[in-house]
């Protein structure tokens, strides 16, 4: 199976936006089995989107466009898929339908200008829009089945999911055999990651092993395609081969030893023994989004309060969809006066400990979980640079408090980071961390 890629807009090629778009989908026809041969890029130019059409239709079997289906005169890649097709361009009612249902749920007027976006090629199908006003189209060139969808990437990446992935499925009665898995990990480096799983290609040699780093976690990729899949070729499956004593009595349990698999969750298993707790999420979860996993599941609400760190943590907090479930408050108080009038912070305890002291950090948690009736709350307090405190504390040094259920504890931690964004996020990443653990073992997964 041949596929392509044709991303739209001059907005691409003049370098406004990264195109994300390809990059996402080349990831999903992945996860598909299916692998992209080409990506192509043109600008708001009918003629080159309609000839770069023309081509692939006759090479490739399928073919993901994005942009240029929007109400303005440059959003031109339905007039090119009609004009490559010999088809007229007509009001489909399907797509005014569906967005005059988008635009009245809106208490929007649907206008002419906007009623451009339902004028598809005379033959194609409808793709529905459920997150915008443009509907998608798709339809068959030659050898290909083209799938348009819009540039805006919640949009596209919605459409992607419910409409065209299932579509390709049913179509090329595809059976994916790509496996791919995600772990996130917190407070090692990135060559001390690759130390520690250095046998793995070793063990599991049909696993592929990826490292992406994104200050300050890192991501472990395990990308397996089991197609022709044999265990009796396989290192990991041989008797011969000493293995730990885990390995072992695992193997003795397996009922399925030859399904793929069992190969692939070994391999999965095998790496989170070698990091151990530095593993912060088995799903590829970012240490906010498995904090905000945790609460849910224990259906408990959090507040934070923060100095260094000056909201990062509650944005990162807030990114997470579905937050405001169980977040309530946030409290920046970088003033020691604010420290006292909003959280209730002892004057006697500045006075005596400074701010950046873990008692200082012990009652600012109290008083945010006080103030906002949270079931937990998380503080940080400290000094990110480039200049000391007042205290003379060393630059890269915070104090992190917790307070919830039974639970009253502080941390302190120096990095040594000279850069003060870096310092900001390894104290946001810290404070999680620890109200991670702590909910992971509250909940009998630590």
């Amino acid at each position: 199976m041949i596929a392509e890629i044709l991303s739209t807009g001059d907005e691409v090629m003049l370098g406004d936006l990264v195109d994300t778009n390809s990059a996402y989908l080349c990831d999903r026809l992945k996860q598909l089995g299916i692998v992209v041969s080409q990506i192509t890029a043109r600008g708001d130019d009918i003629e080159a989107v309609k000839e770069t059409v023309l081509k692939i239709s006759l090479r490739a079997g399928i073919c993901l466009v994005t942009g240029g289906l929007g109400p303005t005169s440059d959003d031109i890649t339905a007039q090119a898929c009609a004009r490559a097709a010999d088809q007229p361009l007509k009001m489909h009612p399907q797509a005014y339908e569906t967005m005059k249902t988008y635009f009245d749920r809106r208490g929007f007027v649907l206008t002419p200008e906007n009623e451009k976006q339902a004028m598809l090629p005379a033959a194609a199908g409808v793709l529905e829009n459920t997150c915008g006003t443009a509907p998608g189209f798709f339809f068959q060139l030659n050898q290909c089945l083209f799938f348009c969808m819009p540039g805006v990437p919640s949009e596209m990446k919605q459409m992607m999911e419910t409409q065209v992935v299932p579509h390709i499925t049913k179509v090329f009665s595809l059976t994916p055999t790509l496996q791919i898995r995600r772990l996130t990990i917190f407070g090692l480096p990135e060559s001390r990651v690759g130390t520690l799983l250095q046998e793995f290609n070793s063990l599991f040699p049909r696993i592929r092993l990826g490292f992406r780093a994104s200050f300050p976690t890192i991501e472990v990729k395990l990308v397996f395609d089991s197609t022709g899949f044999c265990p009796e070729n396989e290192k990991f499956f041989d008797s011969s081969i000493q293995r730990d004593s885990t390995i072992q009595a695992e193997e003795a349990m397996d009922t399925e030893k030859n399904d793929p698999r069992t190969y692939f969750e070994k391999a999965g298993r095998w790496v989170v023994r070698q990091l151990g707790k530095k593993v912060v999420s088995l799903t590829g979860l970012s240490l906010e989004a498995e904090v905000g996993r945790l609460l849910k599941q224990q259906n408990q609400t959090l507040a934070v309060a923060e100095s260094c760190t000056g909201g990062l943590i509650s944005h990162l907090i807030t990114e997470v969809p579905g937050s405001s479930d169980y977040f309530l408050l946030s409290a920046v108080t970088y003033a020691n006066t604010a420290k006292i009038k909003v959280l209730g912070v002892a004057p006697e305890t500045l006075a005596s400990f400074g701010a950046v002291h873990e008692n200082t950090a012990l009652e600012m948690a109290q008083g945010a979980r006080q103030v906002s009736g949270s079931d937990w709350a998380v503080s940080t307090t400290g000094i990110a640079g480039p200049g000391g405190g007042p205290t003379r504390k060393e630059v890269g040094t915070v104090c992190i408090g917790l307070a919830g259920p039974g639970v009253a504890d502080t941390w302190q931690y120096h990095f040594t980071f000279d850069d003060r964004s870096r310092n900001k996020k390894i104290f946001a990443a810290m404070a999680l961390e620890v109200l991670r653990r702590q909910l992971a073992e509250e909940n009998g997964e630590g």
